[in-house]
């Protein structure tokens, strides 16, 4: 069964690596995250960090940049109280770009344990001869995991209301405003309209439909290849399907589980970004595991 190249040739392959980085230097530095995490090692999780990056956890929220402190402020905040573990179902790669398909388990209090499904995409860069997180996206939704944590009943409500509280005094009013700001804004649930709309676009094989759901000079990555939106039905073989899984509207952007079916077989995860003034795809990327 023939598979369809997410990956690029290895000759070329080879010659990107030779500039870039392998998949083993790029996932050392993803790793870092969750272990630092696990024993609560502050400087080390702001250390993987570059002196530039920022952090959107969830994507759509109110970002926490390091470079003015407020990275070192979101650690005290969401991570220095609670015990939290992650699981990793795959990791997914394009570039020095890696997606997490992964469970975040969070112990809040005796009693009060949240499990949210997201998927996290960590972007790496070469910071002065080092290797470092410049960007940390979560994709999850804060409505689905408050109305988790609801669900608990009384002890998991007067933790929220001191997380709430927590929130205010370390990162103050106007920050927390726009963190909870994700609550309402955002794509949506047409963006998870949209990944299926593409689904069925590939399979009947419809230009015109496919054509309605992109920006004008839409970006298109299919693993290693890049494509636009008018070039991606050349490049999938007749009769190919394209399966949705799980979407996640976070912010202007949906993620999830993809599967194409067919004589070219694939699956891995996909992120679609929207641009907010037409609502329509402006980058769709498919990460390949």
């Amino acid at each position: 069964m023939r598979t369809i190249p997410l990956r690029a040739p290895a000759v070329a392959c080879d010659a990107a690596r030779a500039m870039g980085h392998s998949r083993e230097a790029v996932l050392a530095v993803v790793e870092r995250s969750p272990a630092a995490v696990a024993v609560h090692d502050r400087a080390a999780w702001l250390d993987l960090f570059s002196d530039d990056a920022v952090v959107e956890d969830p994507v759509g929220s109110a970002p926490a940049p390091k470079t003015d402190g407020t990275l070192g402020r979101f650690y005290d905040t969401f991570i220095a109280p609670h015990g939290i573990r992650f699981e990793i179902r795959r990791d997914h790669f394009l570039g020095d770009d890696v997606f997490r398909d992964a469970v975040i388990h969070t112990h809040v209090r005796d009693g009060v344990d949240v499990q949210v499904e997201a998927y996290l995409l960590y972007q790496v860069a070469d910071r002065g001869g080092a290797l470092k997180a410049r960007r940390m996206a979560a994709h999850w939704t804060l409505a689905r995991m408050t109305g988790l944590a609801l669900r608990l009943g009384p002890r998991a409500w007067w933790a929220m209301t001191g997380l709430f509280l927590r929130m205010i005094r370390v990162m103050g009013p106007g920050w927390v405003g726009a963190y909870l700001a994700s609550l309402w804004r955002g794509i949506g649930g047409g963006g998870r309209d949209a990944a299926e709309r593409l689904a069925r676009a590939v399979e009947a094989r419809d230009e015109q439909a496919l054509a309605a759901l992109f920006a004008p000079s839409a970006e298109l990555e299919l693993g290693e290849r890049a494509l636009t939106p008018s070039s991606l039905l050349g490049a999938l073989p007749p009769g190919t399907k394209l399966r949705v899984d799980a979407p996640v509207a976070a912010g202007w952007t949906t993620s999830f589980r993809f599967r194409l079916e067919g004589a070219s077989p694939a699956e891995g995860l996909a992120l679609l970004e929207f641009d907010p003034s037409t609502r329509k795809i402006r980058r769709a990327r498919f990460f390949p595991p």
